[in-house]
Parts: structure tokens; sequence; C-alpha cells
């Protein structure tokens, strides 16, 4: 055993050494792993040398008890795998077995002409064989950063075009590809929302609809005696405010612990994750805000001093307590804070 593979890692040892302990195409993609100075098998414009590894048939004719039979060193250092599933000698090869008899027989006495010229077609036939394995296999071609299947999931979620990602929305884009089924369902449901953010960031969620707001009118939109909006019945307004009872929703998360309570307050790392996923699933159309639900146990005492380890933030973490919590509190809600035409 060479020391350059030998010394790659202890995997790519024991593969060397004991073989049969691994399945073909596992196998193959451990040697493309390791050897990454080498060009993968089956590639086009690719020579043999400069692939992973070489394939043979075997010449075997004992019953194979493993896909792979042997794996060594050749004398340019290149891996020779010898299969027992195909190629064009041996028990299940492609040619007739008189010519895995009479290679056998030469090879006996050393000459090994005939088999290393029939393996030229082994081995193209079975690095074929693995690509097209490879090909529909989503998470091997991801790992190769060639894959379309994650195009295609991006582009069932809105997410296609390079100028929507990435990072636009303050979170990984492929953290919610998981979700494509629920996101492609159009309209979105209150269920499908509950599930993506419970998963998301495992918690438990409720959602509440029909929360209803006081929405503020315009100035185009209020009535003005003399001038607009004023028709009795029609257009004409009483007030600045007009009471929305459906465009409205809640979503309630808990209950949970402190640490994952602080998260999701808007100085935490899962509030703007939080706000940005919900508004991607939601749209523009509806508004809403966050419960916080804090588990009974996890309220904490206030401690007015800079080393407490909770230290108190007012109106989110300042809880007058002076005996333990027998409810779980659900006091904290967060509001959506508008901007210019803009919800955040």
């Amino acid at each position: 055993m060479n020391d350059s593979y030998s010394n790659k890692n202890a995997l790519i040892q024991k593969v060397l050494e004991e073989p049969y302990k691994f399945e073909f195409f596992q196998l193959v993609r451990l040697l493309e792993k390791a050897l990454k100075e080498r060009k993968p098998v089956g590639r086009y414009g690719v020579l043999p040398e400069e692939e992973i590894a070489r394939f043979r048939s075997s010449l075997s004719f004992e019953f194979p008890a493993s896909e792979v039979q042997e794996v060594r060193l050749n004398d340019d250092e290149i891996p020779e795998v010898t299969i027992n599933f195909m190629g064009m000698l041996g028990l299940l090869g492609a040619m007739p077995i008189r010519y895995s008899e009479l290679a056998a027989e030469r090879a006996r006495y050393g000459d090994t002409a005939l088999w290393s010229f029939l393996d030229i077609f082994t081995h193209r036939a079975v690095s074929l064989f693995y690509r097209a394995w490879e090909k529909y296999k989503p998470a091997i071609n991801y790992e190769h950063g060639n894959d379309n299947f994650t195009y295609y999931l991006f582009c069932l979620i809105g997410l296609g075009t390079d100028g929507l990602r990435p990072g636009r929305m303050g979170i990984d884009d492929e953290a919610l590809l998981p979700y494509a089924g629920l996101i492609a369902q159009k309209p979105h449901s209150a269920v499908a929302l509950k599930n993506i953010i419970s998963d998301y960031f495992d918690v438990p969620v409720e959602v509440l609809q029909f929360q209803g707001e006081w929405i503020e009118l315009g100035e185009e939109n209020a009535t003005k005696l003399g001038q607009s909006n004023n028709l009795l019945g029609v257009n004409a307004v009483i007030g600045t405010k007009i009471w929305d009872n459906q465009s409205k929703f809640r979503l309630r998360i808990g209950p949970i612990d402190f640490k994952k309570f602080q998260a999701f307050l808007p100085v935490g790392n899962a509030h703007k994750p939080l706000w940005e996923i919900i508004k991607f699933v939601v749209g523009i159309e509806l508004d809403f805000d966050v419960q916080l639900k804090l588990k009974a146990k996890e309220v904490p005492s206030t401690i007015l001093t800079t080393r407490a380890k909770r230290r108190p933030m007012l109106g989110w973490t300042s809880f007058l307590k002076s005996k333990p919590f027998t409810h779980d509190d659900e006091q904290l809600i967060l509001k959506i804070k508008k901007t210019k035409g803009e919800k955040v």
C-alpha cells in the first residue's frame, strides 16, 4: 500500500485493505472526495489516466460475495477497482464465458493482455453506469454544486432568479427549500404558516386569525364637508380611523423557555428571520403581530444590576415577580413597525 493514499484518511486506508465491505457507489464517492486532485470518472473530455480510478472485471468464477472484489494501486499510482457485478469478463460479464476462461488461463501464465484490453471497455461502461446513477441523485449533484433540482425548488417558492437571492431575508435561502411544497400552494393557509414557523424554529406555534385593528384613513379617504367623500351611505366616514376585523392575524409562539424567548425579541437573533419568513409566506396583504408565551417556571425575577445574568429589558423582560408564576406568561406582543410603505 502506498503511503500517499493510506495517509489520506483512515477510511480510504480501510477501502484499500477491505474493499469488499463497501458498496460500489459509495466507494467511488469516497475516492472522489479523497483524491480531489484527480478527475471524476465518466466525464467527457477526461482521459482515463486522469480519473480517480480504473475499473476492471473479475476473472473469478466463484459466487460473488460483494460488489467490489479488490482495490489496489497500479504502477501509475491509480486505484484499480475490481468489480463483480458487471463488465466484459467474469460470471456476470457481457462476453461469452469462454473468453473469461481464456483470459483467466492466460493470466495464470502472466499474460494479461486480453484481460487488460477488454477492461478498456469495462472501465468506460462502468464509469458511465456510475454517472447515470449519479445523474438522478439530487443529493450527489448538490455536493458537486451543479444540481438543477435546487434551482427548480427555488423557482417553486419564487426565488428562481439570482436577483432575489442571496440572503435577501437575512437567512440562508436554502433553509426555505424543505417547505417548498407548502410555499408553492396558493393561497397560503394558516396551517401552512404554522407548520413552517414551528419546524424552522422548533417551537410550538398557533395562528390566531381575524384579529381586529384600527386602520388610519389617508387624507384622501377622509370625509370633508363640501369637498370629498361626503355622500351618506356611499363614502361618508365619521372619524379618521376604521375598524378592520379581517386583515390581521396573530402568531402565538410558545410556551417556550427564556433562552428562546430572548431570541425572538427585537434584539435577538431569531427576530429578523421570523419577521422575514412571515412576510415572505404571507405577502403584503395582511398585517400581523407576534405574541410570545413564556413558560411559568422560566419567568425571571427583575434584578436591577448590569451584572445580572438575565438583565431586565423594560417592556420585554422586566417582570414584577414576588412569587413563582402559576401560569405561562403571554403579555408580550411584538407589533409591526411601520416605515414608509413597508412593514418590518
